[in-house]
């Protein structure tokens, strides 16, 4: 689909502008290869200083086998992401570029199904009918209470790994935002090494690599961990000797 495509279907009154939940943009390879016409956007920000270092890109940023990491988002009043948790134990960063988010995010602790998590996300305009009021009840227990916020424009939000969240967009305008997902060292590592290992062998085994060149403590830290599991199938995936 194109961009003039998708604004006459947020623009029409039988497409998105009176859609429950309109259709969204989420591009993943907007920063990917040298000639595409959106590779310049990379070059328009930079990731806040305050988060850690992207432990994924101990290899290189075009390598093919890299799982998405890098999208920018558009979406009309009432489309959204519903409730998920990041994949591989990333951390996240969101930065509006206009447009206004709503944010619920959800403790660790918090079991799956008492917020309407499923395996395929319902709209988030269809869970704030279904669920907020159970969630924002004052007999909610207070260690599963949710954090809730409005974001926007020039603002960033950011995302623990295990956190549980949706968004909403609001407003007239369409919201655009930028987000990363990234690996931290701050935080369950042993956990993202098996979850990668399991879910993206072909990625994990060059990240170990990489890890060995560049972050040794890092590549023994896996290695022990993963000698640790021997006994399970997920470390037959890769060969870390």
């Amino acid at each position: 689909m194109t961009l003039k495509t998708y604004a006459k279907y947020i623009s029409s009154a039988d497409g998105g502008l009176y859609d429950d939940s309109p259709l969204a943009i989420y591009d993943s390879e907007f920063g990917d290869g040298t000639s595409s016409p959106l590779v310049q956007l990379t070059q328009e920000y930079s990731v806040p200083e305050c988060f850690s270092p992207d432990l994924f890109a101990l290899v290189d940023d075009e390598d093919a086998s890299r799982p998405p990491w890098r999208w920018i988002l558009i979406g009309p009043e009432r489309s959204g992401t519903g409730l998920h948790i990041d994949p591989l134990w990333t951390n996240a960063w969101v930065t509006v570029l206009d447009g206004i988010k709503r944010w619920m995010l959800f403790p660790p602790d918090c079991p799956a199904e008492e917020i309407g998590m499923q395996n395929i996300p319902i709209p988030s305009v269809i869970w704030f009918r279904d669920y907020y009021d159970k969630v924002t009840n004052v007999d909610w227990p207070i260690e599963w209470r949710p954090v809730e916020l409005l974001q926007f424009p020039g603002e960033t939000v950011f995302v623990p790994n295990g956190w549980a969240h949706l968004v909403v967009n609001l407003g007239k305008n369409v919201t655009v935002a930028v987000t990363h997902n990234y690996a931290s060292e701050f935080g369950p590592f042993e956990r993202m090494w098996e979850q990668m290992v399991t879910d993206e062998p072909l990625f994990a085994q060059r990240w170990y690599r990489a890890m060995l060149q560049k972050r040794p403590d890092l590549a023994q830290r896996a290695k022990e961990y993963h000698h640790l599991h021997q006994q399970e199938e997920w470390t037959q995936n890769i060969d870390i000797e």
